[in-house]
């Protein structure tokens, strides 16, 4: 059994009350002893084995208790959870497992535990169970605070050419190692233009950058970088980052794959925060209770409710039927959220139990999921035209906001519905009747002519919803219930199986004296954005800046982003971290601010390898005497592409699904409504368990979970897909015959020089010309251009190859 209550033992109190009555002590070896043998020591005794860490075999061990603590309080059956286990009431606890005692052993173990829970049986060898000590776990170098370290001084001090560089070369000259060289001015104009836009520098930008940097080195990257933060790519960029952490999708995944149609305008504000560089306090603020903030302007009101989203975007099981389970994962779902993308903590851990590595104890989890319970994320089935987003609030935006877009359904959602049914039911119909027909592997006058009809009708209908009035605009968004409550201790985490009430606040492993503190008649949301954003926190901003170094420099200083526990690894580079954080904090949390610092910073201009001297042990470079080189990202690839062909749509893009009504997604791009287009990938449809190929091929971040680092894979699929994949010829083809047809007078020698200049940002080594020009000057024999063909598989070929793949 495991149990739990309230409430702990000291050493003495286990041998209290050891003398027992005459009366008592022959009910019990007569009544109780044999029972307890019989149903639970099975799973409960020293002899035996123990389930739950409870031993029922001794006083001293249920007393003590399991995992979830004491199993009887003596005197109260009522409040015994062996008592609740054993009638059965509890679906959530239930003991024994296979099948409920009979009416009269229950009546036995209540009596007993009425009577006191007289027992003779003491084993000394079983002790008290220690809690979780806070004030051993605030030692811990992440709950430290924050405290800004003096820069150190370095041997060579014409290495440096910005602060955190001489933490990087001190480290280094400890360990007696020198720096890399610096990479050459193409090299590094590439890493530059992918790490902080996605997007590779065009030729003539190379060529002004590498002239500009024979003369002043310093002032080009400074230029360049300030160029770069300029261009409405960073946002793009930076705002993917970020997107990856929020499970950024356009639906719900899961089982029930709806679509999440307002989702893009939460994208959308991402990438305009980003580039219009909100300080990432103010950033995070909104996110979290963006509902709850003061505005002053309708445009400010809806932007804050739209940040709010952020809390929506999670996987749900919204065809659960148990809705204390649903409304319970959605909380363990968002605390994930908050957990592991803002302060670097496992907090999920602590649902079931103390949490087994990390000072999180079992109610500060329940202290936080009362916020989250106070906060309305569902809402109850909505049968409506917004059955892409049922279950979910939504809110209004524009003059009128809720009011308006309530008003507004209470108008039209009966003809919608009735529409939206038919619809529905006639694609149903449609898939059917396809794959009977496939199955039968010929024609079928029946089955084609029932098919017709269907189309016809399908075709109906949809003309019928075009001429329905649009939706006001609205978005997903919490809200704060009408009467916010403090939340009970859910027993080994089961929805239904309370204990104690707990007080809503924060992580006490992190707090401080004069922390915020929430607001009963509130949700308590808006202390809780303002606790994570406080200077005080200690793992907020050391997480963030964690995270920018990890995107620049390809591994964190702390390697494990998303995981700042005991279980994660410490910094490499300790003071570093806390001097970035710290100055990160008095910058007023300036992410470009930030990025800027270490673009133009000496480490991050390092070569990826060392050519001479002593090199550190190993491949990990975790002293950093090198840049590390990285594989582009699936957007860098599916951008660049599209920018080689000419073809990639810049701007911002709106809806990602159009206003026909589609409940589920089930084949992803190619459901009908759910549409690609040549914007950038960022804009694409994010379809949960069917992403676009691309995507999924190169590691992008599991859209259903909160992921500060993706995955590193190098498999067979990947080389298969640039291969043959056909949108790679597509944009190859395109490719070639704008980079490689000759114009008058120009020579082989220069259409090829074009075309590593555009692809990979440098002309061909002469090893590499050796090998291609002489099957590129028989496609300059006499008058004849290059075939179509050549140009394709040409341009394919260095598409293909590592030098394009890979950031040096």
């Amino acid at each position: 059994m495991l149990l739990v209550v309230a409430g702990s033992f000291s050493a003495a109190s286990l041998l209290e009350g050891a003398e027992i009555g005459t009366e008592d002590l022959e009910f019990f070896e007569s009544k109780i002893r044999p029972l307890l043998a019989e149903r639970c020591y099975g799973c409960h005794s020293k002899d035996e084995k123990v389930k739950g860490e409870l031993l029922l075999d001794s006083r001293n061990g249920w007393r003590v208790g399991g995992t979830l603590g004491p199993a009887l309080v003596p005197g109260d059956p009522g409040k015994s959870l062996l008592v609740e286990a054993i009638r059965y009431e509890n679906e959530d606890l239930q003991m024994p497992p296979k099948g409920r005692l009979p009416d009269h052993e229950i009546a036995l173990l209540e009596e007993w535990v009425q009577r006191g829970a007289p027992d003779p049986r003491i084993d000394e060898s079983v002790k008290p169970k220690e809690g979780i000590d806070l004030e051993a776990g605030r030692q811990f170098w992440s709950f430290q605070p924050v405290e800004k370290p003096e820069v150190p001084v370095v041997a060579d001090a014409s290495w440096p050419r910005e602060e955190t560089d001489r933490f990087v070369l001190a480290k280094l000259e400890a360990n007696g190692l020198a720096p890399a060289a610096d990479a050459d001015p193409a090299t590094l104009l590439r890493r530059l233009s992918y790490d902080l836009t996605g997007l590779p520098p065009a030729p003539d930008r190379v060529e002004s950058f590498v002239a500009a940097f024979a003369n002043d080195p310093d002032a080009a990257i400074a230029a360049e970088v300030d160029r770069l933060l300029a261009d409405e790519g960073f946002g793009e960029k930076w705002g993917r980052h970020w997107l990856d952490l929020a499970r950024y999708a356009d639906s719900n995944g899961s089982s029930f794959n709806v679509v999440l149609r307002s989702a893009w305008r939460y994208r959308n504000w991402v990438i305009e925060a980003m580039n219009e560089n909100l300080p990432v306090d103010e950033f995070i603020r909104k996110q979290i209770a963006g509902d709850l903030l003061p505005w002053e302007t309708q445009e400010e009101r809806d932007e804050n409710l739209v940040a709010s989203a952020y809390l929506m975007m999670g996987s749900k099981v919204l065809g659960l039927f148990d809705k204390d389970q649903l409304q319970m994962d959605v909380v363990d779902e968002q605390l994930e959220l908050i957990g592991k993308g803002l302060l670097g903590m496992t907090l999920g851990c602590a649902r079931c139990h103390d949490h087994k590595f990390d000072p999180i104890p079992t109610a500060d989890y329940y202290a936080l999921a009362g916020i989250f319970t106070s906060t309305r994320t569902l809402n109850g089935r909505i049968k409506s035209p917004l059955d892409d987003e049922s279950d979910l609030t939504i809110r209004g935006l524009g003059s009128g906001g809720d009011e308006t877009l309530q008003a507004f359904l209470a108008e039209n959602r009966h003809a919608w519905q009735k529409t939206e049914d038919r619809i529905y039911g006639r694609a149903r119909d449609i898939e059917r009747l396809e794959r009977r027909l496939r199955e039968k592997g010929g024609s079928d006058p029946g089955i084609e002519a029932e098919l017709a009809k269907k189309r016809a009708e399908l075709a109906e209908y949809e003309a019928k919803w075009k001429t329905f009035p649009e939706l006001p605009d609205y978005v997903i968004a919490p809200a704060d219930e009408s009467e916010p409550a403090d939340t009970t201790i859910r027993l080994r985490g089961g929805p239904t199986a309370h204990g104690d009430v707990v007080p809503r606040g924060f992580l006490r492993v992190a707090s401080w004296d004069g922390q915020p503190e929430v607001n009963p008649s509130q949700s308590g949301r808006l202390k809780l954005a303002e606790w994570i954003v406080a200077p005080e926190n200690p793992l907020t901003a050391r997480v963030y800046v964690n995270r920018v170094w990890e995107k620049l420099f390809g591994e964190g200083i702390v390697r494990t982003v998303d995981n700042f526990g005991v279980r994660g690894e410490a910094p490499t580079h300790p003071e570093l971290l806390d001097f970035l954080a710290a100055r990160f904090v008095e910058s007023g949390w300036d992410l470009k601010g930030l990025v800027r610092d270490l673009a133009t910073s000496r480490a991050y201009r390092m070569a990826t390898t060392v050519e001479s001297g002593p090199t550190e042990m190993g491949i990990e470079n975790r002293l950093i005497q090198h840049q590390n080189r990285r594989r582009l990202e699936p957007e860098e690839i599916r951008d660049s592409l599209l920018l080689f062909a000419g073809r990639l749509e810049r701007g911002p893009r709106g809806a990602v699904v159009d206003h026909l009504p589609l409940t589920e997604v089930n084949e992803g791009i190619g459901d009908k409504g759910v549409t690609e287009t040549d914007h950038r990938t960022v804009y694409q449809p994010v379809i949960r368990n069917a992403g676009m190929d691309v995507l999924e091929i190169f590691d992008f971040a599991n859209p259903a979970m909160p992921t500060g680092k993706r995955a590193d894979t190098t498999v067979a699929p990947q080389a298969l897909y640039l291969m043959n994949s056909p949108f790679v010829h597509e944009t190859t083809a395109a490719m070639g015959e704008r980079l490689m047809a000759p114009e008058a007078g120009e020579t082989p020698d220069a259409v090829l020089a074009a075309i590593f200049e555009t692809v990979i940002s440098r002309p061909p080594t002469e090893a590499e010309a050796a090998v291609l020009m002489p099957y590129f000057r028989k496609q300059f024999e006499g008058d004849a251009m290059p075939s179509e063909h050549d140009r394709a598989k040409l341009a394919q070929a260095l598409v293909a190859s590592t030098l394009f793949q890979f950031l040096d």
